[in-house]
């Protein structure tokens, strides 16, 4: 076996045994703070969350009331006088669709019908019992009421009604207008908090009696009936959040409490502590494999470490370590892959550059070798700088550069090589450096069907010797 391999194997054994001891030590102060936990923190943060989210669904449906109470053409529909029922149907309709809603309604304070989404359904009056609502709601200074109630033309589900009065321009009340959510389908609600909180979650109204509950709650009927509830009874009843343990059919439940107002009912929200023993059971078991996971992740963070040393290890093979531009090696592997593809048609214009340093010797012996290559590295930036990245720039060797021009027209490939020049001799900071002027002297040539590569190297590399021996700081093209 390998040095790389023995060390990787040590290092999984380590991680392993931390790894499980943790888990086996948390595991135990996760049991024996059980109790202190869902007493101070899971239970009352479960209930109030689930509060929460109860309030929240009752927003919407006050916001679409609230909406369909003002809007203009469900008061110039009245005030007209309720003379065609279709568009006040099709309104109704269509907020009911939109929302989703079990029902949209209007009723006129005058006329007393009852218009729905199907049509006019009713007319309320002050002796039918069911239709007590709406004149007590007439009388009352709210604005919006929400209550539950059934109603005959609805089947036989428990709805929630969000009440809204309409008035009119001058502020007199003119209709009772909202909408209304089924609440038999309750349930559903209910099997998301348990799946979602993993608590027992149910209803209970003023007298006691369970009526919102899931079929997987082993409790049924009245409180007053249930041993260890009936004990507490009075104290929920008190209409105070508090936290309460009962023993019931020889489990131990832990139970919050809380009041809704608007619903006039009593939230309950309970675990079973033998079923929250099988959650921390199942949280340590996760841990372990979570564990065995991240440590088989490190292993593999490890592999591929070692494997981009190995990459970088290559890529200085490739790389100019003063310039970081490619050097000759790579520049002539990509010139002899562009070559190719202009051979074969999918390229249609390559040109060569070459670049070198005018006086460059000069600048070494005067100034000093670190000069020079502040010189080479704040050249490299500038073609960097002033190149598309098809392009493909290298240094050459010793002070020369070199590059390919990709589908770039000849006249733009001379644009490009002397504006690189006029760049190289304005540059500020190598002004500072040298304290004067650096020029460069350029040699150019585009890649002709009958050129070799070395045969357009050869000639670019001609322009190049013709630039500097015609007075440098200029640019020949062949």
């Amino acid at each position: 076996m390998s040095l790389k391999y023995k060390i990787i194997a040590v290092i999984t054994v380590l991680l392993l045994s931390a790894s499980i001891l943790s888990c086996v030590i948390n595991y135990r102060i996760d049991v024996r703070n059980t109790q202190e936990q869902l007493k101070n923190i899971s239970l009352p943060l479960s209930i109030d969350n689930i509060y929460t989210e109860i309030q929240q669904r009752m927003i919407e449906p006050l916001i679409v009331s609230s909406l369909m109470a003002n809007d203009t053409f469900v008061k110039d529909w009245l005030l007209e006088g309720e003379k065609d029922v279709k568009p006040i149907k099709k309104y109704l309709k269509e907020i009911q669709n939109k929302y989703g809603m079990f029902t949209a309604f209007l009723i006129s304070d005058f006329t007393k019908n009852y218009y729905h989404s199907k049509g006019l359904i009713d007319n309320v009056n002050k002796n039918n019992s069911e239709d007590t609502w709406f004149f007590d709601f007439e009388n009352k200074a709210d604005l919006y009421e929400i209550n539950l109630d059934y109603n005959k033309h609805l089947g036989s589900s428990l709805v929630m009604f969000i009440n809204y009065k309409v008035k009119d321009y001058t502020n007199k009340l003119i209709a009772t207008i909202g909408v209304g959510i089924r609440l038999l389908d309750i349930e559903d609600m209910l099997h998301e908090f348990k799946k979602k909180y993993r608590y027992n979650v149910y209803f209970v109204n003023g007298e006691g009696e369970i009526i919102l509950f899931t079929p997987e709650l082993n409790k049924r009927g009245n409180i007053s009936n249930i041993d260890g509830l009936k004990q507490i009874k009075s104290d929920i009843f008190a209409k105070k959040l508090k936290q309460f343990e009962y023993k019931y059919k020889n489990k131990e439940y832990l139970l919050s409490c809380k009041y809704i107002e608007k619903l006039k009912l009593y939230l309950f929200v309970e675990i079973d502590k033998n079923e929250y023993m099988k959650d921390l059971n199942k949280t340590f078991f996760i841990n372990l494999f979570v564990s065995i996971l991240v440590t088989f992740l490190i292993v593999l963070i490890i592999i591929y470490t070692i494997n981009i040393y190995q990459k970088q290890l290559e890529q200085l093979a490739e790389e100019d370590s003063l310039t970081g531009l490619a050097n000759r090696r790579k520049f002539n592997e990509e010139f002899e892959y562009m070559y190719n593809l202009y051979c074969r048609g999918n390229l249609k214009k390559l040109s060569l550059v070459l670049i070198d340093i005018d006086d460059f010797k000069k600048i070494n012996d005067t100034l000093g070798h670190l000069t020079g290559d502040k010189v080479l590295i704040r050249l490299s930036v500038i073609l960097k700088q002033h190149l598309r990245k098809t392009e493909i720039v290298a240094r050459w060797g010793g002070e020369e550069f070199a590059i390919l021009l990709v589908n770039t027209e000849k006249e733009e490939a001379i644009k490009i090589a002397d504006k690189l020049r006029e760049v190289v001799k304005e540059d500020k900071i190598l002004n500072e450096i040298l304290e004067t002027q650096m020029t460069i002297s350029l040699g150019l040539g585009e890649l002709c069907n009958e050129d070799s590569q070395d045969g357009l190297i050869g000639k670019v590399d001609t322009a190049l010797y013709e630039a500097k021996n015609s007075g440098k700081d200029q640019l020949i093209v062949v």
